[in-house]
């Protein structure tokens, strides 16, 4: 049985996207594959490979997996939940299990200096190993001179971890983001042709934190239609699928090599207390040849 214990996943800051890369070998049959530990939001994160039917033993700590490729066995859990459908990703056993492939995940702990609530963009600084590769920004600065929607808007969104095989593939973009209270972060449904620095992919959001508890995914039929369909994601949950496969059970493909979508995007809630207070998610943005249903 494996334990966590120190890292032996190798990592840069040369990706040309910016963030920190992370390297493993999915076709390695090294019982433990471990990242570095990254800390924020009173969260701390590392990725993980186990091998087939190896158990790791987490012995204690309120942690959370996110799937990203094979199956773990104990909890039964794959990367992909129901359509739409929030679920839970905290792992109650403290000894979990790959299934018959190795498995791939974000391991998530709720640390004793998780705070109640984000008030502030200065709890989510990220600390560990090259974080200062995992700067953030606002949304209005990241995508200045590409759309206006986000001038003013109280949303930031951090560089992210890359995630690679061991071809250099990119398997996952790790993206974290964070929004105040009743900003919508447009309607969208990732449409536009793949290119080097946004290549397509089949998103799952995973909530490290909502500010309200009322901010969350919706679906609507266009952009601007008045009526929408809101599904409310907690902290440690992550959505099913929101993107459309086709009959082999892969994410289906526009003829530009685009994943389709419906129109969707992230409002964040609305109260009537005083203060701000954040959602924080983090997007992972996972190659669609690593994933089926």
């Amino acid at each position: 049985m494996q334990r966590l214990a120190e890292a032996n996943a190798s990592i840069d800051t040369e990706n040309p996207r910016g963030g920190i890369n992370v390297h493993f070998d999915l076709a390695s049959n090294e019982p433990l594959q471990q990242s570095p530990t990254w800390q924020s939001a009173g969260w701390s994160v590392t990725y993980l490979v186990l091998s087939a039917h190896t158990e790791l033993d987490l012995v204690s700590g309120d942690f959370h997996a996110k799937v990203i490729t094979g199956h773990l066995a104990n909890p039964n859990r794959r990367c992909l939940g129901e359509p739409i459908v929030p679920r839970s990703t905290q792992l109650i056993d403290s000894v979990i299990q790959a299934g018959d492939l190795p498995c791939l995940f974000a391991l998530m702990e709720r640390t004793q200096a998780c705070p109640e609530n984000l008030t502030d963009i200065e709890q989510l600084v990220w600390r560990g190993d090259c974080a200062e590769a995992l700067r953030w920004q606002t949304f209005e600065a990241r995508f200045a001179g590409l759309v206006d929607a986000f001038d003013g808007q109280d949303c930031y969104m951090a560089n992210g971890f890359h995630l690679l095989d061991r071809d250099g593939t990119e398997i996952v973009y790790v993206n974290p983001w964070c929004c105040g209270k009743g900003v919508d972060l447009t309607t969208h449904n990732h449409a536009q042709s793949p290119r080097t620095a946004s290549p397509a992919f089949a998103e799952i959001h995973w909530v490290f934190n909502n500010g309200t508890g009322l901010g969350g995914m919706y679906e609507i039929t266009e952009p601007g239609a008045i009526a929408r369909t809101s599904h409310p994601l907690q902290a440690g949950e992550e959505h099913g699928p929101y993107f459309k496969f086709d009959e082999n059970g892969r994410p289906s493909r526009l003829p530009n090599g685009a994943v389709v979508y419906p129109w969707h995007g992230w409002q964040g809630g609305q109260d009537e207390l005083p203060g701000q207070t954040y959602d924080y998610i983090a997007a992972f943005e996972i190659n669609p040849d690593y994933i089926s249903r």
